[in-house]
């Protein structure tokens, strides 16, 4: 069965004990918690899902709202994408902007050679629904309004964690799931530092009802020199807003960012008109942000989505990886969590796919993260997908993370890249004296 307890109201009633065992133990009910917690559960495992929000309809605020395609087959495995859909999300394609034109929204084949897609939608909408699924799953006993305030130890490894809140109590497991977000206190309390590096902008994201769009309901990027451009259309005729620069810009938003992020996207070719649009909300100004990444599994702990990495969200990475993270360890570590055997070798694993799937996209990241606008290959690569729907393509693929960058990059597909550019004439939508 499952259980819902909040931490900090009534007494639970007795089905759902404060006090006991689970085979896994996740902290944090955002989209990767609940991602593992629901899976692990549809395994037959028994899941304790600990929360520190009572409200059930907490959200992230800070988010592209933008996920992926290549997280769409775990969103189908977790009956999300169906929800997703009932509640306005939009399949999502992407159209950039460089100063080699407009690459066109052209979406990328899945491994079945049919266009592929992920979804927009707002966190404030996706969030409860999931967390709603998840608790609806038989095996999930969920724990709201309850933080970790300590890990219990048995021979020097994490055997559970102590709960905070008004109410006390413990939850022990064979595997501790750490899904609590880029500060992780589980991670602080365990001894658990990230590794860090700096990145060179800020950004402004604001939320817009009755866009005026001129290039559909396709999201829309525009990469300009030390400027980024967004529009992300979603559910309900919501419309995010989202600009990034580099740091030597950001004292011209201090002072009313909801202005100068509007002022900025004016800029940009074909950008929106947000004359007749109501903003929903005051814009959220990030001055800085970061990159942060951790091990995937230290002892019997392991990390998920923003837990285990966080990096600059210019490129939207994180819905998706979050999905694909969670799945990627209940994978690699149910049957030995099922057969009672020790979870060591299947951590191991999961840290190796970890490695394998995410190394080359963090590298690339987190080296944009440093620079004021794109490098000769970039360059090469945007003003080929300017000019042709394969490059496009190829280039949107990996923009989906479809294919890692081994692919991306592969000497072949850089000779086609270089042959195009050659040979096909300057797209209409270029402007070549536009910062790179």
């Amino acid at each position: 069965m499952n259980n819902t307890e909040v931490c900090d109201t009534e007494p639970p009633p007795s089905s759902a004990p404060m006090n006991g065992r689970f085979d896994v133990v996740v902290i944090g009910a955002g989209l990767a918690g609940c991602t593992a917690a629901r899976l692990f559960a549809l395994q037959d495992l028994r899941v304790a899902l600990v929360e520190h929000h009572s409200d059930m309809a907490a959200f992230k605020r800070l988010c592209t709202h933008f996920i992926q395609a290549s997280a769409t087959p775990t969103l189908r495995h977790l009956g999300l994408d169906r929800l997703i859909e009932d509640a306005g999300g939009l399949r999502n394609g992407v159209d950039i902007w460089t100063r080699y034109g407009w690459t066109g929204d052209v979406a990328p084949l899945d491994k079945n050679g049919e266009p592929a897609f992920g979804y927009n939608i707002r966190r404030q909408t996706l969030d409860p629904i999931l967390r709603q699924l998840t608790m609806n799953t038989p095996g999930v006993t969920t724990l709201f309004g309850c933080g970790v305030s300590g890990l219990v130890k048995k021979d020097s490894v994490v055997s559970g964690v102590n709960l905070g809140g008004s109410r006390t109590g413990v939850v022990s497991a064979p595997l501790i799931v750490g899904a609590d977000g880029r500060s992780s206190p589980l991670a602080t309390l365990a001894g658990i530092k990230p590794t860090s590096s700096e990145n060179c902008r800020f950004g402004a994201i604001r939320a817009y009802h009755g866009v005026s769009l001129r290039r559909g309901t396709c999201s829309q990027m525009w990469l300009r020199g030390p400027e980024t451009g967004y529009v992300f259309p979603n559910d309900n005729n919501v419309t995010v807003i989202a600009y990034m620069a580099t740091k030597d810009k950001l004292d011209g938003f201090r002072g009313n960012p909801g202005e100068a992020l509007e002022r900025s996207m004016a800029g940009f070719p074909d950008a929106p008109d947000l004359a007749s649009a109501e903003p929903l909300d005051n814009a959220l100004l990030i001055k800085d942000y970061p990159n942060l990444w951790r091990q995937p599994a230290v002892g019997n702990i392991a990390f998920v989505g923003d837990a285990l990495m966080s990096i600059d969200p210019l490129w939207g990475v994180g819905c998706g990886f979050a999905f694909q993270t969670a799945e990627w360890l209940v994978d690699t570590v149910t049957p030995a969590l099922r057969q009672g055997h020790p979870i060591a070798p299947a951590l191991h694993s999961y840290a190796r796919r970890v490695s394998r799937e995410l190394n080359g996209h963090r590298f690339l990241i987190v080296d944009f993260s440093r620079r004021r606008g794109l490098n000769a290959i970039e360059r090469l690569n945007f003003s080929a997908a300017a000019k042709d729907a394969a490059a496009a393509r190829h280039l949107h693929a990996f923009g989906a993370r479809l294919i890692g960058p081994a692919k991306f990059l592969s000497p072949g597909a850089l000779l086609r890249a270089a042959w195009v550019d050659l040979r096909r004439p300057a797209a209409r939508s270029a402007q070549p004296d536009a910062l790179v």
